[in-house]
């Protein structure tokens, strides 16, 4: 049998091995929010997930505008969640969504009461989203805030209020209609998003950086290797926006459109995502198990790297 010659220019199978599964040359930032960490290198830490309560038809919501709603119901589901959560190690936020701040203020007490997790200030309306954080600026639970999201159109308003109220953490919403190019994107936050949260107090900044629809995610989850490789930040997106508006997956049947879903969380976890948004906190006991399989098999392949997790509460660990 002939001697193997490599081809001019071949990879030595070593360095293969280790182009294989990333190690981003920038050092990387990890932050504690409420006693979850979230940054770090590919396969140090599990990806911290974000479901969503409270929403806009919400079944369980019976008045909108109030904050009420079925709190057997809710308090079944955040437990459900904290199971799951439980079971693989992926830590989680709470994401409670209102259209007023009475009833985006009556959401954060309930879950505040329910959980121990990180809690997010959110709501379409940057009123309702203040006035909010005025009600809880002096509580006990401030430091559980994550406020969603300095966006491009911030105001000066917006950011003296974050500051003045203490909220330490907050997601930067890094995509507008005239940065939808990963690089015009870094461009928006390096220019314009990062001095602002740095004139709101911010200090753990988590990097969204957008979805427009499904075959965006591509776009997004590059964003997120750029951001990793150039600034080391947290960072991560919200393909749940676009995945329940996927009209034809969804036609197709739950088990369609879960196999579909987590392919797309998957995308975005192969390059470096440290949180996602995976949608309706419902969806918890079939999101966590795929997240957790990418994060295990992430953190298997760091090990050619000398990458290794950074806690024994890990998906590697806990699901095999």
């Amino acid at each position: 049998m002939g001697t193997f010659l490599p081809l001019k220019n071949e990879i030595p199978f070593q360095e293969m091995e280790k182009r294989s599964m990333q190690r981003f040359p920038k050092e990387q930032k990890v932050y504690t929010i409420a006693g979850v960490e979230v940054g770090g290198q590919p396969g140090e830490r599990p990806t911290v997930l974000l479901g969503s309560i409270f929403f806009a038809k919400h079944q369980i919501v019976s008045d909108p505008l109030k904050g009420i709603f079925d709190q057997d119901k809710a308090k079944a589901l955040l437990e459900r969640e904290a199971e799951v959560s439980a079971s693989t190690a992926n830590p989680r936020c709470i994401d409670p969504i209102g259209d007023t701040a009475e009833a985006l203020i009556n959401y954060i007490e309930f879950v505040a009461a329910h959980t121990d997790a990180p809690i997010l200030v959110d709501s379409p309306l940057q009123k309702v989203r203040l006035e909010t954080l005025r009600h809880f600026a002096n509580s006990t639970i401030i430091h559980r805030l994550i406020y969603n999201s300095i966006a491009e159109d911030f105001t000066e308003e917006e950011l003296a209020c974050i500051r003045e109220c203490g909220v330490k953490s907050a997601i930067i919403l890094a995509f507008s209609t005239a940065a939808v190019k990963p690089k015009d994107r870094i461009k928006l936050l390096q220019e314009k998003l990062l001095p602002a949260s740095e004139r709101a107090g911010v200090e753990n900044i988590l990097v969204d950086t957008g979805v427009l629809d499904i075959p965006s995610v591509s776009w997004a989850a590059h964003t997120i290797y750029m951001i990793k490789e150039k600034l080391g930040y947290p960072v991560g997106c919200a393909p749940s926006n676009a995945l329940f508006q996927w009209e034809k997956i969804r036609k197709q049947g739950s088990s369609a459109f879960q196999a579909a879903a987590a392919a797309v969380f998957a995308l975005t976890q192969s390059h470096g995502a440290d949180f996602l948004f995976y949608g309706p906190i419902r969806c918890a006991p079939w999101v966590y198990p795929a997240c957790a399989a990418i994060d295990a098999m992430i953190a298997y392949g760091g090990r050619f790297n000398d990458i290794r997790p950074a806690t024994r509460n890990h998906p590697l660990y806990k699901i095999f």
